[in-house]
């Protein structure tokens, strides 16, 4: 992903100068990388043009926009209104350019070819030859928008990002692309059963010692002796949560026992349990267990 529309590479093309957006760094391990672009109305032509290379863009817009003039490899497309939560696919083994001033607010997921590639290995089906989505055409997908809305709070927040968590969200994409859109076969049916019990221990063993998420799926595997797509299965049916869900449970249930049991402060707990600080472990604690951690504290010390 030496090149790729993502990022600052993406801002550039739009028109727009440092957009924020995920780490790469920490994306690379999935092959996809999400930028966030918005803007107000703006004055001027409003230009921006998209090179060609061998991978995908996908445009989820979180504003209503508007037909625009809208050009793909030199040749005019028509583009239909566009709502908020829909998305629309950008082939960019194609030019794509086009001309945007009203306010926008849109995730850009970029897609790498190498990933699908590696996606339909795993699977162990052919190779995918094209995501067919017709060029300015909206799509109302709930499960691509509830993909890409669950990259929002890592956008805004990139410190908290979880390693974890983002590995899965890309592997979902990736397979629902490729099996809703592409030609990848649909009928394939993965080996099934669980993991092995050594391979539970060890990837509890492993998840446990990284608290804070911060280890790819794709180690994880390695040490099961899986491929990234069977272990997530396995995972899942042994557990019956994915890794992230599961690690995230475990460290509220360790925050738990040492706000009960220990006279560490909420910010000693917050590190302590793999937070990034206290905000962020007040928030994700008070949306698991339905109240902050100072206050669940007081009424179980009464």
């Amino acid at each position: 992903m030496a090149r790729g529309a993502y990022g600052q590479r993406l801002g550039e093309s739009v028109g727009v100068e440092a957009p924020p957006s995920i780490s790469v760094q920490r994306l690379q391990r999935t092959e996809f990388a999400a930028t966030r672009v918005s803007w107000d109305k703006r004055e001027g032509d409003g230009a921006g043009r998209i090179e060609r290379e061998d991978g995908y863009l996908i445009c989820l817009q979180l504003l209503d926009l508007e037909p625009h003039p809208y050009w793909v490899g030199g040749r005019p497309v028509q583009i239909a209104p566009i709502r908020s939560g829909q998305f629309t696919l950008l082939d960019l083994n194609s030019e794509h350019s086009s001309v945007l001033t009203d306010p926008i607010d849109c995730l850009a997921i970029y897609i790498s070819r190498q990933a699908l590639d590696r996606m339909a290995e795993e699977r162990g089906v052919s190779r995918m030859s094209t995501i067919g989505i017709a060029p300015g055409v909206p799509n109302d997908d709930i499960v691509v928008r509830s993909l890409g809305t669950s990259l929002l709070p890592a956008l805004q927040r990139p410190e908290q990002a979880n390693e974890l968590f983002l590995d899965h969200v890309g592997m979902a994409l990736l397979t629902h692309l490729g099996s809703n859109y592409g030609d990848m076969p649909t009928g394939h049916r993965p080996r099934r059963g669980g993991l092995a019990p050594w391979q539970e221990r060890r990837a509890k063993e492993i998840l446990l010692a990284h608290l804070d998420g911060d280890i790819a799926l794709e180690a994880l595997a390695r040490e099961c002796g899986l491929s990234r797509s069977h272990f997530a299965r396995a995972f899942k049916e042994t557990i019956g949560a994915p890794p992230h869900r599961w690690l995230l449970a475990r460290r509220i249930e360790r925050a738990q026992d040492l706000l009960l049991n220990s006279n560490l402060s909420i910010t000693e707990i917050a590190s302590s349990c793999g937070f990034a600080d206290q905000s962020h472990f007040t928030r994700v604690f008070a949306k698991i267990v339905q109240a902050g951690p100072g206050e669940w504290r007081r009424s179980r010390r009464r």
